[in-house]
């Protein structure tokens, strides 16, 4: 555990207000992002981030020092997101779909970025494809690919954080990657075809 998290636990603990805020004001992007990529949706990500937090400091006294607080903070994040998903199951919705007009199927219209030079098109591009690959992860995959990119914790934190064996990690990091890797694939496919 990093030695600052350390003492500003202990600070938080004895009610040190500061200690929770600079708490917060540390792990607030990382939670919210989790969030925001399990959810979708920035105001359930907004609601649950606090939730996290809220849940977070009326628990602090159970906390584990020995191990990455981290680790505990994305484990509730995480089982709060997927408690979240199950209980709001919503239907995913292709943005390539056309959708119904009153003058027939007419294609969906996206805002786009500023014009740049074409490599930059291409990553921006690509960028999509990948955040539209992780969306349609299963959530077991998601939080996982989420919890190594995005919080960029080992294997072994991962599977401290989700509670599951190290092998399953490794397997669902694994398969996580082929689907996004198919995804890819099929996407490029559909684009030749076009």
């Amino acid at each position: 555990m990093k030695r600052e998290d350390a003492q500003l636990i202990r600070r938080c603990l004895k009610g040190d207000q500061r200690s929770y805020e600079r708490l917060l004001e540390k792990y607030r992007a990382p939670v919210f992002s989790i969030c925001m990529r399990m959810v979708r949706n920035r105001d359930d990500a907004e609601d649950l981030a606090q939730d996290v937090f809220i849940k977070i400091f009326n628990i602090l006294d159970r906390y584990n020092p020995s191990f990455p607080f981290s680790s505990w903070l994305y484990r509730i994040t995480s089982n709060l997101c997927i408690d979240f998903l199950r209980k709001n199951k919503r239907t995913v919705y292709s943005l390539d779909k056309p959708v119904d007009g009153e003058d027939g199927e007419m294609s969906r219209q996206l805002p786009s970025g500023e014009i740049g030079p074409e490599r930059e098109m291409e990553l921006k591009e690509d960028m999509v494809t990948l955040e539209n690959a992780i969306k349609q992860l299963p959530e077991h995959y998601r939080m996982i690919v989420l919890l190594r990119h995005q919080g960029h914790l080992s294997y072994d934190e991962i599977s401290e954080t989700l509670g599951i064996p190290l092998g399953t990690v490794k397997a669902r990091i694994h398969r996580a990657r082929k689907l996004i890797v198919d995804f890819f694939r099929d996407s490029r496919e559909d684009d030749r075809s076009i």
